[in-house]
C-alpha cells in the first residue's frame, strides 16, 4: 500500500481572493479533499503537512522543509496536493523537486484538481506552464499590494503592521492612529527625563526599577499585537529603545515610512532606501509631545558627543547571552578596550545579580581555541585528501555523464526529422501504410528507449552533483577552521548559533551552540 503525505498550505494571498462565505481553499476543505482521494485510491497517509499563512514563493516554510526531509528519507511514496500551486508558486522550486529530486528520492507527486502527476511524462510541459502561471501571479500580486501600500504611505496613512508604542490603531479605520494614554505616560516621561538632562542609558536604568514595563511587555499585558526584534521578547528597558522613541516623529502626529523595502517579492530580506524616497506626512494624527519639547530633545541629541559607531556589525552582535538569566549581553567601551555585559544587570539589577562580563579579547581567543578543537577532534587530513580524490574522480564521470547526455539528446532531436520524413515517404508512394506503421513502431520504441536513457543520465547528474556540493562545502570548512586567525562577522554567522557566559574571570564558563 502508498504511503502518501498531504500538504495544505494558505497564505494571506489566498485569504484575499476569495469570499467571506467561499471556504473551497479553506486548510479543513484541503484535507477532507485529499483524505477522500486517499481512500477512494486505498492509500494509506502518512502525516498531514500544514503550513498556514505562508505564501507558495516561501521558501522557508517550516512543513514543507520537513516534508522535504521526511521524502528524501523515503518515509513516504507519494506527495499529494490539492493543487500544484499549493506545493509552490515558484518555477523554481517546481524544477527543482518535483521535476528533478521526487524522481531521484523515488516520489510521486499529484495534485488533484489540476491532474497533475509526475509519473505522468506526457504532462511535464503542462506542470512548468502551470508554474510560470503561478509565478507570473505572485509577481502581479505583489506589484499590486507594493502600489498599494505605496499610496496609502504617500496619503498619510499608517500602513504598518503594528501601532507605535504609545498609539493603538483606530477601530474605526485601520489606517490611523490614536492615543494609548497609559503608554503615551510612558513615553512623555520618557522626553521629560531627557529634557532635563537625564542620559539615555540612566533613564533606562530608571525606567526599568521603577518596574515601567517596556513596549513588548506592555503590549503582551493589554493584549495588543507586537513582533519582537530577532525572534526574541525581553522585559527589560535598553538604551537602543529609549533612543528610538526619542528619535521617532511619530510623536509630533508625523507618519515616516518607507524606509525599507523587500529586495523582491520571493525574498524576506529587505534594504534600506535613501531618505528622499521616504514617505514622510505631517500631521497625520495626534500628538503625544508638543513641537516645542520634540525640538529641544532633538537639539540636546545632537549637542551630545555620540559614541564610536563605524556603521559595521559587530563580530558577536545578537550571539551573547547571559548563562545566569538568560538575556542578551552588549557591549561598552572602557579605557580603550572593549568588553560585554549581561544587558540585565547593566539597567535591571535586580533581574540579574551575577554581573557577567568578558573582554572581546579574551572571548575571540576562546573561540578561536574551540575552534581549532573541533578541527583537531573532528578532521583528519588524510580523510580530506581521499575525499578530494573522490571529488576529481566524480567529477570525470559527471563529465562522461553529460557527453553521453548531449548525444542521446541529439539523437533523439533527429527522431523528429525521421518522423517527418517517415511520413512524407508514405504520402509519395515510397513506401506502403503497413511499412509505415512497422517502421514508426520501431522508430517509436528505439525514441522512447532514449527518453528512458536521458531520464537515466540526468538522475546520475543530478546525484553526482548532490555529492560535489557536499564535498565541496565540507572540504571547504574544513580548510577554513584549519587556517583561520582571526574572527569576522562572517565567519561567526555561519560557524556559531549563540554563546552562553557564565562565571566569573577566574572561572569562566562559555557554551558554544554550533551552527552544524
Amino acid at each position: 500500500m502508498s504511503r502518501v503525505a498531504l500538504y495544505v498550505r494558505l497564505s494571506r494571498e489566498d485569504r484575499n481572493k476569495i469570499s467571506k462565505n467561499d471556504d473551497s481553499e479553506s486548510i479543513v476543505n484541503q484535507i477532507n479533499m485529499l483524505t477522500e482521494y486517499c481512500e477512494k485510491m486505498g492509500w494509506e497517509i502518512f502525516e498531514v503537512y500544514n503550513d498556514e499563512d505562508y505564501s507558495g514563493s516561501d521558501r522557508e516554510r517550516p512543513q514543507f522543509n520537513r516534508m522535504l526531509k521526511d521524502a528524501k528519507n523515503g518515509l513516504f511514496d507519494i506527495v499529494l496536493c490539492k493543487t500544484q500551486s499549493r506545493f509552490a508558486r515558484d518555477v523554481e522550486l517546481v524544477e527543482r523537486y518535483i521535476n528533478t529530486y521526487f524522481p531521484i528520492w523515488g516520489i510521486r507527486f499529484i495534485s488533484i484538481v489540476d491532474s497533475v502527476d509526475s509519473d505522468n511524462i506526457g504532462n511535464k510541459k503542462s506542470r512548468q506552464i502551470n508554474s510560470l502561471v503561478d509565478q507570473w501571479y505572485l509577481e502581479d500580486l505583489s506589484e499590486n499590494i507594493k502600489k498599494t501600500l505605496s499610496s496609502k504611505r504617500r496619503m498619510g496613512q499608517w500602513v504598518g503592521a503594528f501601532a507605535p508604542f504609545g498609539y493603538i490603531k483606530d477601530p474605526d479605520n485601520k489606517n490611523h492612529l490614536i492615543i494609548d494614554e497609559e503608554a503615551a505616560d510612558i513615553v512623555r516621561y520618557i522626553y521629560k527625563l531627557y529634557h532635563q538632562g537625564v542620559g539615555i542609558n540612566s533613564i533606562a536604568q530608571r525606567l526599568n526599577a521603577e518596574n515601567i514595563p517596556n513596549p513588548a511587555t506592555y503590549k503582551k499585558e493589554h493584549g495588543q499585537s507586537f513582533q519582537c526584534v530577532h525572534g526574541e521578547c525581553s522585559d527589560t528597558w535598553i538604551p537602543s529603545t529609549v533612543s528610538g522613541i526619542l528619535a521617532n516623529p511619530v510623536y509630533i502626529g508625523h507618519t515616516v515610512q518607507g524606509k525599507v523595502e523587500n529586495i523582491n517579492y520571493k525574498s524576506k530580506k529587505k534594504r534600506q532606501k535613501p531618505e528622499s524616497q521616504w514617505d514622510i506626512v505631517e500631521n497625520t494624527h495626534e500628538p503625544i509631545i508638543d513641537t516645542k519639547l520634540w525640538d529641544d530633545v532633538q537639539a540636546l541629541k545632537a549637542s551630545k558627543p555620540r559614541s564610536n559607531k563605524t556603521g559595521e556589525i559587530g563580530v558577536f552582535a545578537n550571539k551573547l547571552r547571559c548563562k545566569n538569566c538568560g538575556g542578551s549581553m552588549r557591549s561598552w567601551i572602557n579605557k580603550h578596550q572593549k568588553y560585554y555585559r549581561c544587558t540585565k544587570n547593566q539597567f535591571a539589577r535586580n533581574r540579574c545579580s551575577q554581573g557577567v562580563y568578558i573582554s572581546h579579547s579574551v572571548l575571540e581567543r576562546i573561540v578561536l581555541e574551540r575552534i581549532h578543537g573541533l578541527f583537531e577532534k573532528f578532521v583528519n587530513e588524510k580523510e580530506a585528501s581521499k575525499n578530494i580524490k573522490v571529488s576529481n574522480g566524480l567529477q570525470n564521470t559527471r563529465k562522461h555523464l553529460y557527453g553521453c547526455l548531449e548525444k542521446a539528446e541529439r539523437e533523439l532531436a533527429s527522431y523528429q526529422s525521421k518522423f517527418k520524413q517517415l511520413y512524407l515517404d508514405k504520402l509519395d508512394g515510397v513506401i506502403s501504410s503497413e511499412d509505415y506503421k512497422l517502421f514508426f513502431s520501431e522508430f517509436n520504441k528505439d525514441k522512447e528507449k532514449l527518453e528512458t536513457l536521458i531520464s537515466s543520465y540526468k538522475k546520475d547528474i543530478c546525484e553526482i552533483d548532490r555529492k560535489l556540493n557536499d564535498e565541496t562545502r565540507a572540504d571547504a570548512l574544513i580548510r577554513e577552521l584549519k587556517n583561520i586567525k582571526k574572527l569576522d562577522r562572517t565567519t561567526v554567522d555561519k560557524l556559531i548559533d549563540f554563546i552562553e557566559i557564565g562565571g566569573t574571570k577566574n572561572d569562566r564558563i562559555l557554551v558554544i551552540h554550533w551552527n552544524f
